[in-house]
């Protein structure tokens, strides 16, 4: 039966289009806010796009079949055409490197220790490679040492739910960072900005009032869903919730030189902006719809498109602290691809805003994805979110700290000042020579075979 699936093209396409489209339903949930209409193109974006990475994967997975058809190498070679979908996904039409195959092991921090020498496509490339070594010899009829692969692969996966033990710094110096959630959560036809902000400010003082020692408080993406950069009294008012020597974060909108940006706004206590990051990776469709040009206006709620933003230097926070801002999706890209700097750092600083999904699976399966990245780039990834999961996550994957989704909020983390820099490096080109590297051994071999 197995044997019949593989050789049969028929199931790929739509074996393939089931899980995409039950993996990204969360989607609809950012639409479902704008009416039956919205809700309508919501589910339509859906199909459209999972059945585009159905269709990449039906496609490789048919090209390696149309050379491999005659031998016993397909079974081992046809999962790593997924790892192939995978790296693809990371730069065609903007990118959107979801759910690759090594997040099953977000939780397992035995195996993240070796997401720093693999990268995560490296791992999804171990796992596609010994799922495909125990049907290669399933196939051949060594189906005891089928078996017996298959149980190490649940034993490894079951020690996930083996506790690690983690060493606690002591006695280093402190950046402390507060995180404020709201729990306020977006719609395409109604927000409420005056009444946003009151509520970021009624968490903000409590959290200062309860915590003397606070550095920088950081508020989520689109905390004001409006145009701050031409908002001096908005500004002077968020300015003049902290006092001197602290920063507020705070992600808005930003219309400047006739385009509209994604911001993450750095403020002092005068309300100045003293840094700002513009969004690189836009979400298409979300953020952006290509071929148009953009025709901006001040009132946001007309639409308009995003710009991408090209700013690459990095946020210099108290205490000579440096950090990498990100904001949204970029964090389950390779770093390197948002920010050439990022190995001169070990704090990550994103801002996101997941409410936009509801109380679905995707806030959680944001933070997942986010959560590799970080482990193998070895960062302190503080993530800040409207109504979760604002989280607290250390260079091991151990989340320290965090708000659940649908719960307002704040929290205080005691940042671990490490002037030593940890192992940082992009392994995207060592798992793409690792792939050539097989699909050309086993094209000589059948060459050399027949």
């Amino acid at each position: 039966m197995f044997s019949k699936f593989i050789n049969d093209y028929k199931y790929y396409f739509f074996f393939f289009f089931i899980i995409q489209f039950i993996s990204l339903s969360w989607i609809v949930q950012s639409f479902s806010s704008g009416g039956l209409g919205y809700l309508i193109l919501g589910i339509f974006l859906i199909f459209v796009l999972a059945s585009f990475i159905a269709f990449l994967n039906y496609v490789f997975i048919k090209l390696f079949l149309i050379y491999f058809n005659r031998t016993n190498l397909k079974y081992l070679l046809i999962p790593l055409s997924l790892s192939v979908v995978e790296i693809l996904k990371e730069f065609i039409f903007g990118g959107f490197p979801w759910n690759p195959a090594s997040v099953i092991y977000y939780k397992n921090l035995w195996i993240l220790d070796l997401l720093p020498y693999t990268g995560v496509y490296g791992m999804g490339i171990l796992i596609h490679l010994l799922i495909g070594f125990i049907a290669y010899l399933f196939i051949i009829n060594q189906k005891k040492l089928s078996y017996l692969l298959s149980l190490v692969a649940i034993i490894i996966f079951l020690i996930g739910l083996i506790d690690k033990p983690q060493n606690n710094s002591i006695g280093q110096k402190k950046l402390n960072i507060a995180l404020i959630q709201p729990n306020i959560y977006e719609s395409l036809v109604q927000f409420d900005v005056l009444n946003n902000f009151e509520i970021y400010e009624q968490l903000t003082q409590e959290a200062l009032n309860n915590n003397e020692n606070i550095d920088v408080i950081i508020w989520p993406e689109g905390s004001l869903p409006i145009d701050l950069n031409n908002r001096p009294g908005l500004l002077s008012r968020a300015g003049g919730l902290i006092n001197d020597n602290q920063i507020l974060i705070l992600g808005s909108s930003a219309i400047e030189d006739n385009q509209l940006f994604n911001r993450l706004f750095v403020i002092n206590p005068k309300g100045n902006v003293i840094q700002y990051y513009d969004k690189q990776k836009l979400v298409l469709f979300g953020e952006y719809v290509p071929f148009i040009k953009p025709l901006v206006s001040r009132f946001l709620n007309l639409g308009m498109n995003y710009s991408s933003g090209n700013n690459q230097s990095l946020l210099q926070l108290p205490k000579d602290v440096p950090a990498i801002p990100m904001i949204c999706f970029e964090s389950i890209f390779n770093y390197k691809s948002i920010n050439e700097n990022i190995c001169q750092t070990n704090l990550v600083i994103q801002i996101s805003n997941d409410s936009w999904f509801g109380k679905w699976y995707g806030p959680k399966q944001h933070l997942a994805n986010s959560l590799l990245r970080s482990v193998e780039f070895q960062k302190t990834l503080i993530r800040s979110t409207p109504s979760g999961i604002s989280a607290v996550i250390n260079p091991n994957g151990v989340i320290e700290k965090s708000i659940p989704n649908d719960q307002k909020n704040y929290l205080v983390y005691e940042y671990p000042i490490n002037e030593s820099l940890g192992y940082c490096q992009s392994k995207l080109l060592y798992s793409l020579f690792f792939l050539i590297l097989i699909f050309v051994g086993s094209f000589v071999y059948v060459r050399v075979k027949k």
